[in-house]
């Protein structure tokens, strides 16, 4: 083996390892959101606690993980985009797919795109959004979010079923994905996480260099996914370099390298420079701190997290929401929750946020996947003795609708897989058939599992439940003659009717 091919493997070979990183962690969260199952929800956890945007709204900037992007971004440039962010690994796969296919015909250049200052009101707005409780200005630029979503509108397609409210969410995902098969990372120019990230880039004294052996060929910009190479100036925009390290591995003087020294900007700043890059960083702070402005806000005033929404029925929140404003001003709808859930039963059906639906299964009482998985604390985690006290709803019992009142058959259904005991059979003789029994409810140890919902075999189904204002802990499960403890939910076919 030659000194030249040994060269071309040192040249080439960070950009192959940077690319199988990539591709490991988006494959990784592909497989987690379709969903893998169950057992795969610890890894899902910690990838997505581990997403920037999801650990500056759960933990605010002083977080383990929103501090040490911000370390690697001051130090050697925008690490995270170039490997654990899964919208930007989509969106350059794409791209170079597309260019791979269309390369013996024309369109084999890199579109030119310069995008606008305006941009740069995008991290004030996410920040403004964390400042005050009002995520869906978060989410509408977040990649996390916009991933989790696209990946949710997905698996409604293809596993069923598809809500049409997810998917209309998803369409900015679809259009993400449109731009990159021209543009490349186009998005990535639109993210408050790259805007950010790009902005500490600019001052990490490791980063992509041109040197002197250039001889501005421009086969380092046909092949960077970022638009951020200027060849005929030899200069490479820090602040938009994503580390793919494909400038490098094409150029044939082997003058492009990642390290210290070389020309990335124009020497000197004119005063209208100046103010531009203040604006910037101010807007990159408001995004890095509007949630522990938040955070901060909430300690002066705890009244202002009310409990419950006004003017209609709250919907039904998973467990550890705790309540609807609590809940609300910290999801940032990644759907990390629904792609962990075991009965599929969290579902984005009226907003950003997702709720419950009992409408094919309950539930699970032993279940604390989506707290589990929840990266920004919307849904606390809880253990399974706090799960199982914890009221999510409450049902109410319609005895005018029950087979035993309607029929006057024997039923029991709902008794039999009650976790909390919280209904019960006792005698009946208003049938005027020999004795049987009949449900008899106790609203106090109800959690609202909606067990009792799905077992139902009466049409139309005689309980009715509605979500919980705040969700409280019960006494947990009452106490029966034969001390028994709580039982799992059976599907309702078990029963004869």
């Amino acid at each position: 083996m030659g000194r030249p091919r040994i060269s071309r493997i040192i040249r080439i070979a960070p950009a192959w390892i940077r690319a199988g990183l990539a591709l490991a962690v988006l494959g990784v969260l592909v497989y987690a959101y379709w969903p893998a199952g169950q057992d795969f929800n610890g890894i899902l956890a910690r990838m997505i606690a581990g997403q920037f945007s999801a650990a500056l709204s759960g933990t605010g900037l002083t977080g383990l993980a929103a501090l040490c992007g911000l370390a690697a971004a001051l130090l050697s440039g925008r690490v995270f985009c170039s490997v654990l962010c899964p919208l930007g690994t989509l969106q350059e796969l794409l791209w170079r797919i597309k260019n791979h296919i269309s390369r013996k015909g024309r369109n084999n250049r890199n579109a030119s795109y310069t995008p606008p200052a305006l941009r740069y009101a995008v991290p004030l707005l996410a920040g403004a959004g964390l400042a005050f409780s009002f995520t869906p200005l978060m989410a509408a630029f977040d990649p996390i979010s916009n991933f989790g979503r696209g990946m949710g509108a997905l698996r409604g397609l293809f596993n069923g079923p598809a809500e049409p409210f997810a998917l209309v969410l998803a369409l900015p995902f679809g259009a993400i994905l449109i731009a990159a098969l021209f543009w490349g990372r186009a998005f990535c120019d639109w993210c408050p996480v790259g805007i950010t990230l790009g902005l500490f880039a600019r001052a990490a004294p490791f980063k992509m260099r041109i040197g002197s052996q250039c001889v501005s060929c421009g086969r380092c910009a046909k092949q960077c996914p970022a638009r951020c190479i200027n060849a005929p100036e030899q200069r490479i925009d820090a602040k938009r370099c994503v580390l793919c390290f494909s400038c490098a591995a094409v150029c044939p003087a082997g003058s492009i390298g990642y390290g210290l020294g070389g020309k990335t900007a124009p020497p000197g700043e004119s005063r209208r420079a100046f103010l531009r890059g203040a604006a910037s960083l101010f807007c990159g702070a408001a995004y890095l701190l509007g949630a522990n402005i938040q955070r901060l806000a909430a300690l002066y005033h705890p009244g202002g997290q009310a409990a419950g929404l006004a003017g209609g029925k709250p919907p039904i929140l998973p467990p550890g929401a705790k309540n609807l404003d609590r809940y609300r001003s910290r999801c940032i709808g990644c759907q990390a929750c629904a792609a962990a859930c075991p009965s599929k039963i969290i579902r984005v059906r009226h907003s950003v946020w997702p709720d419950l639906d009992y409408a094919e299964a309950p539930c699970q009482y032993n279940c604390v996947e989506c707290g589990r998985v929840c990266p920004t604390g919307a849904i606390r985690r809880l253990d399974r003795e706090e799960k199982h006290r914890t009221r999510i709803a409450l049902s109410a019992l319609l005895f005018e609708r029950c087979v035993v009142n309607t029929k006057g058959q024997a039923c029991g259904a709902c008794a039999e897989v009650c976790p909390t005991r919280a209904v019960w059979m006792a005698a009946y003789t208003g049938s005027g058939v020999p004795p049987i029994t009949r449900p008899v409810f106790d609203g106090a140890y109800c959690i609202g599992c909606g067990a009792c919902f799905a077992a139902c075999p009466a049409e139309p189904g005689a309980f009715n439940i509605t979500g919980a204002a705040e969700q409280t802990l019960t006494p947990g499960v009452r106490a029966a003659e034969d001390g028994g403890e709580g039982v799992l939910y059976q599907p309702a076919d078990d029963f004869p009717f």
